[in-house]
């Protein structure tokens, strides 16, 4: 579990399957991720499919749960999704996030990323990470600069054009979580 000042970042809970589909649910949110569970079913998947990477690299997926209102109200992680598209891309940690258009622009994402990019650079032995980010998804462009990454490449995954950026894993800002 990673705490910050606003968010707690822990793992998936079986009990998490109705924000999952609420998160799924938020055109916002499918804009620009694919692959995202519309049934009861899919979304127990993929709290099975975070559970089993977690096992297997000791970090995975996190539901962000804001501290005020106890609600999920995004999802960061890292992981290794062999999606085949680059080298570079499959010999790190892949971080990615998604967030409720209803927190949007209260720095709640950046937040939770940082919080997760620097957990990972202490508890585990990856110290650069990437992202795989859609050139039209210009929130994430934004956040992944303030983040520290930095463009390496353009690529195509699923016949769509995406961007590959990595980063060290301290980003730049100074707002260190505290950790449980």
């Amino acid at each position: 579990m990673i705490d910050t000042e606003r968010l707690v970042l822990r793992p998936y809970e079986a009990g998490d399957v109705p924000s999952i589909l609420a998160l799924a649910a938020d055109p916002a949110v499918r804009r620009f991720i694919g692959n995202l569970p519309d049934s009861e079913e899919a979304a127990w998947a993929r709290v099975l499919r975070c559970a089993g990477h977690w096992s297997l690299f000791g970090f995975g997926s996190l539901a962000v749960v804001e501290r005020a209102s106890g609600s999920i109200v995004g999802e960061v992680g890292a992981g290794f999704f062999r999606r085949a598209v680059d080298p570079e891309l499959d010999s790190l940690p892949e971080v990615s996030w998604l967030f409720s258009s209803e927190v949007g622009g209260r720095g709640l994402a950046f937040e939770a990323m940082a919080g997760l990019l620097r957990w990972l650079e202490a508890s585990t032995r990856h110290d650069r990470v990437a992202c795989l980010i859609e050139p039209i998804n210009l929130p994430s462009l934004r956040l992944a600069e303030k983040l520290g990454f930095s463009p390496v490449r353009h690529v195509a995954y699923r016949e769509r054009p995406f961007l590959l950026l990595t980063s060290q894993t301290t980003p730049l800002a100074d707002d260190r979580p505290a950790r449980r």
